[in-house]
């Protein structure tokens, strides 16, 4: 079922993978067997990066089953939900989140500049959370978005699934199941949909 959107490969010189016509961009940073890192821009002013938690890219409201997740800010202003409580962290600043704790995460659009954030990942046997994962959630994502569909369901689950991150606000808590069920099972198994494409990888240079 895969086949039923057209993919739109984004790379730009200089290492940057960019989405929703250039309004965010992601680095690699670093990664090996016990972390990963990823630069990420969100433009600021943008309908995709700039318009607060309602922005497109704005992850959903999700927990890790085994990761530690860490924002470092480098630039701009980044405001949080953390276990239901909202912050702000400014330049210099940072905050650790572990494993099953609810977030998410939005550029500030008070401030009108870009947020700049280095987002680092580490635990759990399943690397989940990598650079595979970035470009093929946000490249699934973009292209999706910039061509006026909307995302799929059973997509957006087998993502989750193979990166191990459940959505907080599915229905009767039952987030991790609707992964295996629904992304997994019924996605991935039965519907064809993948979690890698050759479009949003390295290999499609």
């Amino acid at each position: 079922m895969d086949w039923l959107f057209p993919k739109v490969p984004a790379k730009e010189a200089g290492g940057a993978w960019v989405f929703f016509g250039g309004d965010f961009k992601t680095f690699f940073i670093h990664g090996d067997k016990e972390s990963f890192t990823s630069r990420q821009i969100f433009k600021a002013g943008s309908p995709h990066t700039g318009v607060g938690r309602k922005s497109t890219a704005t992850p959903p409201y999700h927990w890790h089953l085994y990761q530690t997740e860490t924002f470092d800010v480098k630039s701009g202003r980044l405001c949080y939900i953390l276990d239901g409580k909202e912050g702000k962290l400014g330049t210099g600043e940072k905050v650790v989140i572990p494993p099953g704790i609810s977030h998410t995460f939005w550029n500030d659009p008070e401030t009108g500049e870009d947020l700049d954030v280095h987002i680092t990942v580490r635990g759990g046997e399943n690397p989940g959370f990598d650079e595979t994962f970035v470009h093929n959630f946000y490249g699934y994502l973009s292209s999706c978005t910039m061509q006026g569909i909307a995302p799929n369901l059973f997509q957006m689950l087998a993502y989750m699934d193979s990166a191990d991150v459940v959505l907080t606000d599915f229905p009767l808590s039952t987030g991790r199941l609707a992964n295996v069920v629904l992304g997994r099972w019924v996605g991935m198994y039965l519907a064809g949909y993948r979690t890698q494409y050759k479009e949003f990888s390295e290999a499609a240079e």
